[in-house]
């Protein structure tokens, strides 16, 4: 990744509740900004850069993620979707060309392509974006919280319980990822790149960089409000999915073919496929994911 670092920078943009560090990739060329997943950075997306160098990346560390978890709130959808514009406001960019989102990042940019339709061409979901079920009721339960993180830690596995945990070193860090199943088989100087990142504070207590009231609270609106499914069916411009055909743990996927035709039944505007031999992480932490879906940016964008 050696040939990336000339052009890679980092940023602070000015947001609601603080700022946003915000990572650019690329001088030149289409305008692909980069949304990541629920307990992720903007390094998710390196190894994508490195195949669109011809693009112009941009990417932010979600608030309540990576550096821009200093922010109080507001949380949820709306929030990050806003944040989106506001970074291609301070960036002068009028319109992107890709808008891609990976796995919450998905659910980030249905909401941003419904609530400011002008400003984006088309979409890209990375094994994200749309949910499988209805799952509204929760919100009227009395213990509505406690359900969504119990919802939560059944979905996220290993993901959720480092954030109740600390570390003693940045080892320490490494080893408990590279048990995971899903990174085990593909742990290369990349994806330790990406976990070291994630990390703040100071040995022997490290803790991982996302803040866990940020998580739960952006679950609400990505699976539990009707937030998202209103604004899959809004958005006008063209979407694609792509889908993992392994999910978090590398077994069973996130996404069912079946139920996700069903999910996505009467969008015209939708198209999905099915990207081979990834999971739900190395759908982009991997040079075979970042391959295919570089060459799904370049053909919506006809190159």
């Amino acid at each position: 990744m050696n040939d990336l670092s000339a052009t890679l920078k980092t940023i602070d943009v000015p947001v609601s509740g603080g700022s946003l560090r915000v990572a650019l990739m690329g001088d030149r060329g289409p305008v692909v900004f980069c949304v990541h997943g629920i307990t992720a950075n903007h390094t998710e997306f390196l190894w994508l850069a490195e195949q669109l160098k011809d693009c112009r990346l941009v990417a932010p560390d979600l608030r309540g993620r990576g550096r821009s978890n200093a922010i109080a709130g507001p949380w949820g959808m709306s929030a990050h979707a806003a944040d989106v514009v506001a970074v291609m406001d301070h960036l002068g960019i009028a319109k992107a060309d890709v808008l891609l989102g990976h796995s919450m990042g998905g659910f980030v940019a249905a909401v941003a392509a419904a609530q400011y339709p002008d400003r984006f061409k088309q979409v890209l979901m990375a094994d994200g974006g749309v949910p499988l079920f209805n799952l509204s009721f929760i919100a009227r339960l009395p213990f509505a919280d406690w359900l969504i993180e119990r919802i939560t830690h059944k979905i996220l596995g290993p993901s959720l319980e480092r954030l109740d945990m600390s570390f003693e070193s940045r080892d320490a860090y490494r080893a408990f990822w590279r048990r995971h199943p899903a990174l085990a088989a593909n742990w290369d100087a990349r994806v330790e790149a990406y976990v070291d990142y994630d990390l703040e504070g100071s040995a022997p207590a490290l803790r991982a960089s996302t803040r866990k009231e940020a998580l739960l609270l952006d679950v609400r609106t990505q699976l539990i409000e009707d937030l998202v499914p209103r604004s899959l069916k809004a958005i006008r411009c063209p979407v694609r999915f792509l889908r993992a055909p392994r999910g978090l743990m590398d077994g069973k996927p996130l996404y069912d073919e079946r139920k996700l035709a069903r999910a996505t039944q009467g969008m015209a505007n939708f198209s999905t496929r099915t990207i081979d031999d990834v999971n739900h992480f190395t759908i982009l932490l991997s040079e075979r994911g970042a391959k295919a879906i570089a060459a799904e940016v370049r053909g919506m964008l006809g190159a």
